[in-house]
């Protein structure tokens, strides 16, 4: 099983959009993003998201791009900064498939030190330059690895 762990795109600030849509660059990196994924085969089973407007569109773009539209869902538990990492290392251990987390970065990170070392206060992965990064963890042979890490200067290709 694998899990991705993408960091939402560039957004406007609430100064400058009360809603906070995404910037050109924002669904630049969000399409990107998704043309990466579709490239390498990527083929998750859910790709969850944060009920903000910056956060959804950017999984919206995503999952457009992949053909994957079909499988957005808004995480069924709050996962903003601060939030409980619990319910989404549930929805984990169910193991129904390679699931996607478009996110913010502070439960992002403590999701994937829960995962690798069992304690969320630990840092095993580093979201900077940060908006449009994606990590890729994978369970292997019942312990978690992190298998890779795309940033957006990584390129399209």
């Amino acid at each position: 099983m694998k899990v991705y762990l993408i960091h939402h795109a560039t957004a406007f600030s609430l100064e400058q959009d009360p809603e906070r849509h995404l910037t050109e660059l924002g669904r630049e990196q969000a399409d990107r993003l998704g043309t990466r994924f579709a490239a390498a085969g990527i083929d998750p089973v859910r790709i969850l998201h944060s009920d903000k407007q910056w956060v959804r569109e950017t999984a919206e773009r995503i999952g457009a791009v992949m053909g994957l539209s079909d499988r957005l869902a808004v995480a069924g538990y709050p996962i903003d900064t601060g939030d409980d990492v619990s319910p989404f290392m549930a929805e984990i251990a169910a193991g129904s498939g390679d699931l996607m987390m478009v996110g913010h970065v502070d439960y992002l990170r403590r999701t994937a030190a829960k995962l690798v070392t069992g304690d969320e206060s630990v840092q095993v992965i580093s979201f900077k330059p940060e908006f449009g990064t994606v990590f890729c963890l994978e369970n292997e042979d019942d312990d978690w690895i992190v298998r890779f890490g795309w940033r957006q200067e990584h390129g399209a290709g």
